[in-house]
C-alpha cells in the first residue's frame, strides 16, 4: 500500500534536512580531525588539544564576565552594521540617481574605502577620547563604503526601459524611488549587510585592542599576553559563531522580504 502524500513529503523533507546537516557538519568534522592529528606532532602552545579548546569555550559561556564581553562586542557589531545601512543607502541612491552627486561623492567614498583599518584606529585615538566612539567610528567608516557601492550598483543595474516606463506614467521622483528603485535596492542592501558582517567582525577586534575596557578584543589581548592558545582559539570560535548567527538571521530576513525572487533559480 502506497504511503499517503503527506507522509511522502514529510520523509522527503526529513531526508533533505539530514543531507543538509551532513554536508554542513562534514567540513568542520574533517577540519577538527586534521587539527587533532596535528596535536600529535606539534607542541601544545601551537596546536592545543581540542578538549582544551572546548573547555575554554564552555568557560566563556559559563562565566558572566567573559559572556558579557562577547555580548558587548556583538552589540558593537550590530550597531555598526545598522548605522552603515542608515548612512549608506541614501548616499548610494543619490549617487545612482544623480550624475552630479555621483561625480562629487564617488572619489570621497573611494578615498575612505582605501584607508586601512589600522590607520583608522590610529586616527581615532588622536581624534576622540571616548573608547566607544573610537570603535564605532572605525567600524562605520569601514562598512559605509560597502553599503554605498552595493546600493549604487543596484540602482545602476535596473533596466533603463523600466525607468522610462515608470516615468512615462507621470511618476514623481519619490514614486520612482518607492515603486521601482526600492524593491531592487533592498536586494543590494541585504548583500551589503552580509558583506559588512564579515568586514566588521574582522575589524572590531583591532579596534577593541586600543584601550577598550571590555570586549572580545581585550580578552584576546589578555590571552595573548599569557600565551594561552586554547583561550585564543576559543574566542576565535565565538567570533566565528557570531558571524554565522548574524549571517543566518540576515539570510532568513532576506528570504521573507525578497520572497518574490524564489529560491533555487534553476540550480540543481
Amino acid at each position: 500500500m502506497a504511503n499517503p502524500p503527506s507522509a511522502s513529503s514529510g520523509n522527503a523533507r526529513l531526508r533533505q534536512t539530514s543531507l543538509w546537516l551532513f554536508k554542513s557538519i562534514l567540513p568542520f568534522a574533517a577540519l577538527a580531525a586534521l587539527w587533532q592529528f596535528a596535536t600529535l606532532f606539534f607542541p601544545a602552545f601551537l596546536f592545543p588539544d581540542l578538549l582544551h579548546i572546548v573547555r575554554d569555550v564552555g568557560q566563556i559561556f559559563t562565566s558572566w564576565d567573559m559572556l558579557s564581553a562577547a555580548l558587548v562586542t556583538w552589540g558593537r557589531l550590530i550597531f555598526a552594521v545598522a548605522v552603515s545601512l542608515v548612512i549608506g543607502i541614501p548616499i548610494g541612491l543619490a549617487m545612482g540617481l544623480s550624475r552630479g552627486i555621483d561625480d562629487f561623492v564617488r572619489p570621497i567614498v573611494k578615498f575612505i574605502m582605501g584607508v586601512p583599518a589600522l590607520n583608522w584606529v590610529i586616527i581615532v585615538v588622536i581624534w576622540f577620547g571616548s573608547v566607544e566612539l573610537r570603535i564605532s567610528f572605525v567600524l562605520v567608516m569601514l562598512c559605509v563604503p560597502i553599503t554605498v557601492f552595493c546600493v549604487y550598483d543596484g540602482v545602476r543595474a535596473i533596466d533603463r526601459k523600466l525607468t522610462d516606463m515608470v516615468l512615462s506614467f507621470g511618476a514623481s521622483r519619490l514614486q520612482h524611488v518607492r515603486l521601482l528603485l526600492w524593491p531592487y535596492v533592498k536586494a543590494s542592501a541585504f548583500t551589503a549587510t552580509k558583506l559588512n558582517v564579515g568586514n566588521a567582525i574582522r575589524t572590531v577586534i583591532v579596534a577593541e585592542l586600543v584601550g577598550a575596557p571590555s570586549g572580545i578584543g581585550r580578552e584576546l589581548d589578555m590571552a595573548k599576553n599569557l600565551f594561552d592558545m586554547p583561550m585564543v582559539l576559543a574566542w576565535t570560535l565565538v567570533m566565528v559563531t557570531m558571524g554565522f548567527i548574524m549571517s543566518f538571521g540576515i539570510e532568513q530576513a532576506e528570504r521573507v522580504v525578497l520572497r518574490w525572487r524564489g529560491g533555487s533559480h534553476g540550480r540543481e
